[in-house]
This record gives structure tokens, sequence and C-alpha cells, in this order.
């Protein structure tokens, strides 16, 4: 036989997710069979014990010595809220009207913002350097240096 297929159910469990936390997974069990593994992962994840089960396929030729793996099946109990707050967010999307713009506007440049900042920045440094030149004048008139 020139290739073997084994199917790794994995599970992870996420605790406190931060900044730098990683997903881990673990090797729960192998299978050699497709369907058997996709119907224990689903099991499991209807459990309720594990945040995310996976079932990842591995291919080994033994002519090349190489292993390709794919994940063929994956559920995480944060799917079904993903896909209540996609629809609720285009449901809110068409009530506000979002979206309509990009329709309308096809073709047209957005006008130019202007940089208010910019110019305030320009007039402050304009104002700090006339100032200074004021005080070099001044106190030079005062000593009397010429």
């Amino acid at each position: 036989m020139a290739e073997t297929i084994t199917f790794e159910l994995q599970t992870s469990l996420i605790r406190g997710r931060g900044p730098d936390d990683r997903i881990t997974w673990k090797i729960d069990s192998l299978y050699d069979d497709r369907e058997t593994a996709v119907e224990q992962a689903q099991r499991l994840h209807s459990g309720g014990r594990y945040s995310m089960v996976r079932v990842v396929e591995e291919r080994f030729d033994q002519k090349t010595g190489k292993v390709i793996s794919k994940v063929i099946f994956r559920s995480a109990k944060t799917d079904k809220i993903n896909v209540k707050t996609a629809k609720q967010q285009k449901t809110t999307d068409k009530e506000v009207g979002v979206g309509e713009f990009k329709k309308q506007d096809r073709g047209k440049e957005a006008p130019s913002k202007s940089q208010p900042g910019v110019v305030v920045l320009i007039l402050v440094l304009g104002g700090i350097v006339l100032a200074g030149i004021i005080v070099i004048l001044g106190l030079r008139y005062l000593f009397g240096v010429s």
C-alpha cells in the first residue's frame, strides 16, 4: 500500500482568552474511517465538554515520506453565536441603510478632507518663531547691542 490515511479527532479547551493565548489542540483519538471520526467529533461537541473539536485527515505517502494534513470537520461553541451575530448585523445594516451609499457612489471619488490640524500646527510654529524674533530684538534694544 502506497498511502496510509488516518483521521485524528482533536479537542481544545479555551479558558480565559488573552492576547497572548494560543489555541492548543490535543489528539483525543485516531480512526481509520472518516464517517466514524466525524460522528464521534459531533458527539463530543454536542456533549459540551470541549470548546472546539476537529477531525484532521492525514495522508502518509510511503513512497515520498510526506504527510499531508487537512481539517475535514471543525466545530466550536462560538459557531452558532457567530452565525446569529452575522444575521443580526445584516438586519441592522438594512434597517440603518448601510451599503446604500456604496451602490449610489460607485465611480465617484470621495471628497478630499481638509486637515485643520496641519494648518493649526503651522500657525502655532509661526507664532513661536515670531515671538522668538521679537524677544531677541527687544533684548538687543534693552542692552544696547548693535
